[in-house]
């Protein structure tokens, strides 16, 4: 008699990946609610600092109680160039992210976000040579159009809000790009955790070498801001590594349509703030155009033609 296989739990409890994917999501739009939530007269910089900070502090604890990730810190010096490019990226796209929040709101925050797919599609065609299937191609035009409705805004100062908002994405698309390139064999959570100290050890440079540094003035900012960065530089992108493991990657894109939602229904119920209904419909298109490029992305273009 042949051996029994062991049971594949992936495939027998594909709950437990989708239960992770909620948890992305959640997670994701807490960090949006306490981005929100922190003193707007603070310094972008420094909320940036701090929140990277509480991200810190708990990327040590998992360092700490994890023997893996004991033994990944052993071999610290494979990560000096990933540490510096995620540093400043990330240090500039989280400020501008918050600048955001601050001008436009988090729910049009968060479905301009979505632009990073795109740029990120961009890169690669534009270093790496790819090129675009039909699928890809729809998508593009899709995310296109929806950013144009939730872009367009007749004031100065939220017009200002959304191209921040932009370049926030963009950034943030580099810091994918960059680690594409150079982390392939990298353990993502040492990234994640490598990540973290690069940003608050680079803004805390940054903010006494000229001076802005400035400290909240309430203490309950400074939970604001530990939650905020905890929940999503860290537990986010836990639920969301975990998830992959546990399901198919093309599924994982449920994430983006639930994140937006759990992001206005806080907007909402703790803000008292809801964009129109026609930037709604303008970031519904950004999510969809975004799944299509999630999904048909890396497809060969002569497959789709078939």
């Amino acid at each position: 008699m042949s051996a029994k296989a062991a049971p594949d739990h992936s495939k027998k409890f594909p709950v437990i990946g989708y239960l992770f994917l909620i948890g992305t999501a959640l997670f994701t739009a807490i960090s949006y609610a306490f981005g929100r939530a922190v003193d707007r007269n603070l310094d972008p910089e420094s909320t940036i600092f701090f929140w990277f900070g509480g991200a810190l502090i708990f990327s040590f604890i998992t360092v700490a109680i994890l023997p893996e990730q004991r033994e990944e810190a052993r071999n610290i010096g494979r990560y000096w160039k990933i540490f510096l490019y995620t540093s400043v990226l990330t240090s500039v796209g989280a400020a501008l992210w918050i600048i955001s929040i601050r001008t436009i709101g988090i729910p049009l925050t968060s479905f301009l976000m979505k632009a990073q797919t795109l740029f990120a599609l961009m890169l690669g065609m534009i270093f790496l040579g790819e090129r675009l299937n039909r699928g890809e191609t729809v998508g593009i035009l899709i995310t296109i159009t929806g950013g144009i409705i939730v872009a367009y805004q007749s004031d100065i100062t939220l017009l200002m809000g959304t191209l921040t908002a932009l370049g926030a994405a963009f950034f943030y698309s580099l810091i994918s790009f960059v680690v594409k390139k150079v982390g392939q064999r990298l353990n993502m959570l040492m990234v994640a955790n490598m990540r973290a100290l690069g940003v608050t050890l680079f803004l805390l440079i940054y903010l006494f070498v000229t001076g802005t540094f400035e400290a909240p003035t309430r203490p309950i900012e400074y939970i604001y801001m530990i939650l905020g960065g905890t929940s999503g530089a860290l537990i986010a992108k836990a639920c969301q590594f975990q998830a992959i493991k546990l399901i198919d990657i093309s599924r994982t894109t449920a994430v983006l349509p639930l994140e937006s939602l759990f992001v206005i229904l806080f907007s909402y119920y703790i803000f008292d703030e809801i964009p129109s209904l026609i930037k709604l419909i303008g970031g519904a298109g950004i999510i969809i155009g975004v799944i299509f490029l999630v999904v048909f992305r890396g497809k060969k273009p002569e497959v789709l033609d078939k």
